[in-house]
């Protein structure tokens, strides 16, 4: 029941920052709920981006509030469901959304297709 009810605080975006903070350390899926948060301070998304479990590295790739640089490296993870939300998010720049393009995994691929900022051919 703990777990159910951190999480809830966790994933709400009013909760406060320093609290969201606390909670990145917590166990893996209180720290995808820090991800996927709205609120989420960036240093906090930086820090996740190199967590060890990869739902958490997915919802930071995932978030509007990830850096670009943060993106970029995410753009190369070993995980596809991570390049995928890569490839989903509206603030990949062109030039790793071009990369994601040829990634081996289809899904990966059509996600690049299905972002509105992939140059499309004529």
């Amino acid at each position: 029941m703990t777990t159910y009810i951190t999480w809830n605080i966790a994933s709400n975006p009013n909760t406060p920052v320093d609290v969201l903070e606390k909670l990145s350390t917590d166990v893996w899926v209180i720290r995808l709920a820090i991800a996927e948060n709205s609120n989420t301070p960036v240093d906090v998304l930086v820090k996740l981006s190199t967590d060890e479990e990869s739902y958490v590295r997915k919802f930071v790739a995932k978030n509007p509030h990830t850096p670009v640089d943060v993106l970029v490296k995410l753009s190369t993870d070993e995980n596809s469901s991570v390049r995928w939300n890569i490839a989903n998010n509206p603030n990949t720049p062109v030039n790793v959304l071009v990369n994601l393009s040829t990634d081996e995994d289809y899904d990966v691929r059509r996600a690049v297709d299905w972002n509105p900022n992939t140059p499309k051919c004529e």
